[in-house]
């Protein structure tokens, strides 16, 4: 009777089935694109599965939200933290309308404090911040690795403070994006090549600074545990002295700025230079009085010889004897351990000499009498100075490769 009426009125259109129904109307929502903000409850993230489940909700109602690939573009909420979420409506076979979250966003400082408290108490627990995790720094490292921004002021302030401190060690450049959606794979991927292509003594890590919203990727939980899992020992360098980042406390050695991360990488060569001077004139200092002592402590015991009787004459020659022989074998070993010190100190002189380093195959390049750093210094055409330790040769750039 109802099918009839129906017919009757014109609205004979096809009967769908329940699924075909579903279809249908996501078919007609799938291009809707919504942006929703509320609060985050009955989280779900399924252990051994890239995806989560949610719920999105305001002082009246709630919304169900799945997302996919949850470990790949993992933003850390909590319950009750406030996001907005990117996605588009889809209705569930059971009848349940879900939004498919696309992106999620943390809303201000706040909510990311709160899941970098979160973060950070989870990992302490775990042991990745202890000190007796943390590996030491070489005294006088080779190769320095550092991961930066291209072109950053943060990548400038440490090769122009390796360059000024020390000069001796080959420095290895990687860049990375430190800010933004990327910046979390690109660190991580930097960090795993100098670990697997280009073994480093040491890696610094550096940014110059930012908000909190600009650091979230050092307050990831996935380049923590990359730091965590490096073999070279690490300093970070994230340039911001009042927050601590995850990966300030993971790191072996926390610098406040990119130019004081260089400063504990690598030696002051002109310290060390001055260090040298102290021990060779403390050490001639210490053998003059010495000496001075023992041939002090010979005229007295002469003139003791002298005042006493033949007995006590021959008694103390016997003694001034083996004296004599025990002060010669101890000086002797004593000017070899400090002739070995000072031989030591000569080598570490030599291993500093700049020219030691150009007969090893390398050059200086000089423009307009000042060295060459880096390729912002020099255009083509220009005209360089080439040092070798036999001599110098000039030539013309043709072309800056950068």
């Amino acid at each position: 009777m109802q099918l009839d009426l129906l017919k009757e009125n014109g609205e004979d259109s096809k009967t769908l089935t329940v699924s075909e129904y579903i279809d249908h109307i996501n078919q007609l929502v799938s291009l809707e694109t919504v942006l929703v903000e509320g609060e985050v409850s009955n989280f779900r993230d399924i252990p051994g599965r890239n995806f989560c489940y949610f719920d999105i909700k305001d002082d009246k109602v709630s919304a169900k939200c799945f997302q996919g690939f949850w470990h790949s573009k993992k933003v850390d909420f909590l319950n009750g933290t406030t996001i907005k979420v990117l996605g588009h409506p889809n209705l569930q076979r059971n009848g349940s309308l879900v939004i498919d979250v696309r992106e999620v966003f943390l809303l201000g400082e706040g909510e990311l404090m709160r899941a970098y408290l979160k973060l950070k108490e989870e990992l302490q627990k775990e042991g990745l911040f202890d000190e007796n995790m943390k590996k030491e720094l070489p005294l006088f490292p080779k190769t320095v690795g550092l991961i930066a921004g291209k072109k950053s002021s943060a990548y400038h302030d440490v090769i122009a403070e390796l360059s000024e401190r020390w000069g001796g060690a080959d420095i290895f450049f990687h860049s990375s994006k430190v800010q933004g959606p990327s910046a979390k794979n690109e660190i991580i991927s930097a960090i795993r090549r100098f670990n697997q292509k280009m073994p480093v003594d040491v890696l610094i890590v550096a940014r110059g600074g930012g908000s909190m919203e600009d650091l979230q990727a050092f307050d990831s939980e996935d380049v923590v545990r990359e730091i965590f899992a490096s073999k070279i020992p690490i300093i970070s360098a994230i340039g911001h002295e009042d927050h601590w980042t995850l990966s300030d406390f993971v790191s072996d050695v926390r610098a406040k700025t990119p130019t004081k991360a260089a400063q504990v990488a690598v030696p002051d060569r002109n310290e060390i230079f001055q260090r040298l001077d102290y021990f060779s004139e403390r050490t001639s200092s210490i053998l003059d009085h010495m000496v001075k002592e023992k041939s002090s402590k010979l005229v007295n015991l002469e003139t003791i010889l002298v005042s006493n009787f033949e007995r006590i004459f021959q008694e103390r020659k016997v003694a001034l004897d083996d004296f004599q022989r025990s002060a010669s074998v101890q000086l002797k070993k004593l000017i070899q351990e400090k002739t070995s010190t000072l031989e030591n100190f000569e080598n570490l002189l030599k291993a500093l000499n700049p020219k030691n380093v150009l007969r090893r195959g390398y050059g200086i390049v000089e423009k307009n009498g000042k060295r060459i750093v880096n390729l912002s210094q020099v255009e083509p055409g220009d005209e360089v100075k080439t040092v070798l330790h036999d001599g110098s040769f000039t030539g013309k750039i043709q072309k800056v490769i950068r």
